[in-house]
């Protein structure tokens, strides 16, 4: 066995090595407790022995290696462990069914599952799940032999501390048989296992690191699930790379998160905070409301609507008092409404005459006065102890106390976390709205990102306006490749709608699939599947040799094969001063628009091509639509038809929404063969941990009785082979279609 404190010359860790190893390399957001990189490579190399020690051997290069760890140091130390073996890291998420993992075991012929003492239960309940059959395996000798070991848990040396053990180096720069292996959401076929090599994983961080400038400065807040590339490559690789620390707080909570980012400004704006999160440098000497965070959801939610009706929130208070606090809460947004005449609080400071700040002081004491019985009382704990506190100190604060208050610089999440994060910030506490605010903005947040689906272009221009200037920064990526495309550092290199251009070492192409042709590289505004190569690609799908092929394109230059990503883009010249080049070299030219996947975001109605992604975009921006999935419906008439999902504002339109008020909404928008046909209004869109959708799914689900009548009845008239064939296109049980649908002679088997 290999010494316990060497390590091979893998591009990781000989950066780890050259980082200042008394700097936090990974915290924990709530407990405090953080972890310098003088520490990382020795619990590595401890990891990897332990890892060694279960296999009962030293040799695993290869080997799928599964572990169910919480995101925490813990699950950074085994992921980089598994990869120092030369194994390929298979990390397994939680929430998922037994039976789904058991599933991701077998296929990948994993032969260990490590896992923390938080998921030993699950371990074990996934061990006594049986095996699939028929085996997904398609090794005809394989014979199920699976391990389960549970990991130490690691306190960490303290931050005091400064010496470390050391860690050599070797000359060894072989990383073959070293990598990840990630599943695919299985939304068109049984889940696949992305093999992504250790060389793939460095060319994905070193391309980020040279795109978006991670620095030892840099705090990332992680709050991502790590079974996807998004919030392993971009969140835990490239930070580790540059020396940056990750703070991670999961699950994802929309308060905790806003606290996080408020915590290090608190204390300066607490003596001038105004309600509703205006700016502190007016009407300076406003009282401050002191309140628990179970009453502050109450009185902020009327200071920002007006409303005196309190919201639904446990206050341990009297409906009686409950609702004198709405009551008070709404006064006071009367007078800043008042006050800030036709300029939106929200957005600019609001001047208050002598007597409205009189006015608003003695409602504040009113205020207080109600919750002092609250303040002073007994509040039981969860261990059945109670603790008094007469300084309006409680539980939801406590759970703050050991929070970081150095600031926030790097945020990476999926569109929908942003879309909560707007949602809660109206029902903050006036301090920590404002100190949110200061914290995202340019000055404290150095870049924003948004991935893994779609950005609505209002949740990007709500984002800025909250933020003081703050820009979403856009990109493309998938499991097979990490990140391929991204927009600029620079604001100007943001555009609406764009996901930029090609990373440094990736390289893309546009295919027009109807004509067969690649599309030459100055030509724009013709759209076509995004194609790439380089050595951010994947390797293969594991033991699927079919699948492999067929996603990738032999090439006649000699430089390898082209992936075939599926996804369908155009590219578009952008006015000055968007792509001169000041974000970089790769940063110029046209820039590339993501129209959606081929196969559910391309709507072929009538002749005509539709970008679902082009209909969402104007569909959000409307008042009256809080969500929204554009589906391409079948239709026998016209091919397929333009079908909305939406889930609606209710304030705005109490009564519903009707086809017709859709179309009069989007005409002057939209082409009219772009504007939806059918309408369904949905108190829910099911996504999935990244915010995706499955849209083959939800077409089932919503649109089935569209199927039916004209729909499918023009093509089953003509062509009985055509409408099986239909069918199973959209994957239509045939008994669904029968009962949908009017019966047609020859039908009936």
């Amino acid at each position: 066995m290999a010494s316990t404190l060497t390590l091979p010359k893998f591009p990781l860790f000989d950066a780890i090595t050259r980082h200042d190893p008394s700097s936090t390399a990974v915290a924990h957001c709530l407990s405090g407790r953080s972890f310098k990189y003088g520490e990382l490579l020795p619990d590595i190399c401890r990891a990897r022995d332990h890892i060694y020690q279960a296999a009962g051997k030293t040799d695993i290069r290869g080997e799928r290696i599964a572990f169910l760890v919480e995101n925490s140091y813990d699950y950074v130390v085994t992921f980089l462990a598994i990869l120092a073996a030369r194994a390929i890291a298979l990390p397994l998420s939680p929430p998922f069914p037994a039976p789904e993992l058991q599933y991701i075991l077998t296929q990948s012929q994993a032969s260990l599952l490590l896992h923390s003492a938080k998921f030993a239960s699950k371990a074990t309940e996934v061990l006594k799940t049986p095996w699939p059959e028929p085996s997904p395996n398609t090794d005809p000798e394989f014979k199920p032999t699976l391990k389960s070991v549970e990991i130490p848990k690691r306190l960490g040396l303290g931050q005091d501390n400064t010496v470390f053990d050391t860690v050599a180096i070797t000359d060894d720069t072989d990383t073959e048989g070293a990598g990840m292996m990630l599943y695919t959401s299985g939304t068109t076929a049984r889940p696949k296992g992305v093999l992504i090599p250790e060389t793939a994983l460095t060319a994905q961080g070193r391309a980020l690191i040279e795109a978006w400038k991670y620095a030892p400065q840099d705090r990332l807040l992680h709050v991502l699930p790590l079974h996807h590339i998004h919030g392993t490559v971009n969140a835990i690789v490239a930070p580790l790379f540059a020396g940056s620390t990750i703070e991670f707080l999961f699950p994802f909570n929309a308060d905790t998160v806003w606290r996080r980012f408020a915590n290090p400004f608190l204390e300066s704006v607490k003596d001038g905070v105004v309600l509703n999160g205006t700016s502190n440098t007016v009407a300076k000497g406003l009282p401050f409301v002191s309140l628990p965070s179970t009453l502050s959801r109450t009185v902020s939610e009327a200071c920002s609507t007006g409303a005196t009706t309190p919201v639904s929130v446990d206050t341990g208070l009297s409906p009686l008092d409950t609702s004198r606090i709405s009551q008070i809460a709404a006064e006071i947004y009367g007078i800043i409404r008042l006050a800030s005449g036709p300029i939106s609080p929200e957005t600019a400071g609001v001047v208050l005459s002598s007597q409205e700040t009189a006015r608003i002081s003695q409602l504040t004491a009113d205020l207080n006065e109600v919750v002092r019985p609250q303040a002073t009382s007994s509040i039981p704990l969860s261990n059945g102890v109670t603790h008094t506190n007469s300084n309006v100190i409680n539980l939801a604060e406590a759970k703050f106390a050991n929070m970081s208050k150095e600031k926030i610089t790097f945020f990476t999440v999926v569109p929908t976390v942003y879309t909560r994060l707007l949602s809660i910030h109206k029902t903050l506490s006036p301090e920590v709205a404002e100190a949110s605010r200061i914290a995202t903005s340019p000055e404290h947040m150095r870049v924003a990102i948004s991935g893994s689906a779609a950005l609505p272009t209002p949740v990007k221009r709500a984002w800025k306006d909250l933020s003081r200037g703050n820009v979403l920064l856009e990109r493309y990526g998938m499991t097979e490749v990490g990140m391929a495309l991204s927009c600029g550092l620079e604001f100007a290199d943001r555009v609406d709608g764009s996901v930029g251009w090609p990373l440094p070492g990736v390289e893309v192409r546009l295919f027009d699939t109807d004509t067969n042709e690649i599309i030459p590289s100055d030509v724009v505004d013709r759209s076509g599947e995004i194609q790439l190569r380089g050595a951010n690609v994947f390797r293969e799908y594991w033991a699927n040799p079919i699948a492999t092929a067929k996603e990738f394109v032999p090439a006649e230059d000699g430089k390898g094969p082209w992936f075939r990503t599926g996804d369908v883009a155009v590219r578009r010249n952008v006015p000055a001063p968007a792509a001169s080049g000041t974000s970089g070299t790769w940063a110029q030219g046209p820039m590339y628009f993501i129209l959606g996947r081929q196969s559910a975001d391309i709507i072929k109605s009538g002749g005509e091509k539709v970008s679902a992604l082009e209909v969402e975009r104007e569909l959000l921006s409307l008042p009256e639509v809080l969500e929204t999935a554009v589906l391409a419906v079948p239709s026998g008439k016209w091919g397929q038809k333009v079908g909305a999902v939406v889930i609606l504002d209710r304030t705005i339109c109490p009564d519903g929404w009707k086809p017709m008020d859709m179309r009069r909404a989007l005409k002057g928008r939209l082409a009219n063969y772009k504007i939806p046909q059918v309408l369904r209004v949905v108190e829910n869109i099911p996504r999935n941990a990244m915010g995706k959708i499955n849209k083959k799914n939800l077409l089932r689900q919503v649109f089935l009785d569209d199927f039916s009548g004209d729909e499918i009845r023009e093509l089953a008239s003509r062509d009985h082979i055509a409408t099986c064939t239909y069918l199973q296109h959209y994957d239509i049980p045939f008994h669904a279609f029968k009962s949908h649908s009017t019966h047609y002679p020859g039908y009936d088997s």
